[in-house]
């Protein structure tokens, strides 16, 4: 019995089976029980999650649910049990899909982690039209940051922007971009928390080597 079978089965007869094919099945539909159960879970998706999603269950459909009813010809009954096959190839499909949307649910949630916090950004003289947000979320290895940048230009041919996390014990990186591209969401790490490194800026910097700051702040949350 495949996974898409067992599932299938799971689906229609509304009651939990004994005769799962893999252990990996079981854990993931428990998986995903506990992730739509964690209030954490209803974030705001990331851009193209549904599209990824619908297109799974769309390629899914079409790889299960064999040919048209007009293309077989036969008796009511050999049309009674296409409908039943069908009927069962649908229920697949479905679940198949649902595999898939829950894999990429609970690869987002572990990978990326719930939002933990916003923190706004104010553009300086150097980018008195910038500002930006940048959203942290937690992760095993640390804070994810989303900088959504806006009214910032792109950086000039010789220099990049780089993003920095402050505190009283230091300045510590957490990447580097510049912009070239057009407009948009910078995904950027951290191995230091918020509470420790409160200030967040960013600067341009010069392609010298020089791994220091610049002292250039054209973006930060702490005027």
């Amino acid at each position: 019995m495949t996974s898409q079978e067992w599932l299938a089965g799971y689906l229609e007869d509304g009651q939990p089976r004994d005769d799962a094919p893999d252990v990996a099945l079981a854990d993931a539909a428990r998986r995903l029980r506990d992730l739509l159960a964690d209030p954490d879970s209803w974030v705001e998706p990331p851009a193209g999650l549904l599209a990824q999603i619908t297109t799974s269950i769309d390629s899914e459909r079409a790889a299960l649910a064999g040919p048209s009813p007009a293309a077989i010809p036969g008796p009511g009954a050999g049309r009674d049990g296409r409908r039943r096959t069908r009927t069962r190839r649908t229920v697949q499909a479905g679940a198949a899909a649902l595999l898939a949307a829950a894999a990429v649910a609970i690869a987002v949630v572990v990978t990326r982690g719930p939002v933990t916090t916003d923190v706004a950004l104010a553009g300086t003289r150097l980018a008195p039209g910038a500002s930006a947000t940048a959203k942290l979320h937690a992760t095993p290895s640390g804070l994810a940051v989303e900088l959504d940048v806006s009214g910032l230009p792109p950086s000039p041919p010789g220099y990049y922007y780089q993003a920095w996390m402050k505190g009283p014990r230091g300045l510590v990186t957490i990447g580097t971009f510049h912009l070239r591209g057009g407009p948009g969401t910078v995904e950027l790490w951290s191995a230091v928390n918020l509470a420790d490194y409160p200030v967040i800026t960013v600067t341009r910097e010069p392609e010298d080597g020089n791994p220091a700051s610049s002292g250039q702040v054209v973006l930060t949350n702490h005027p």
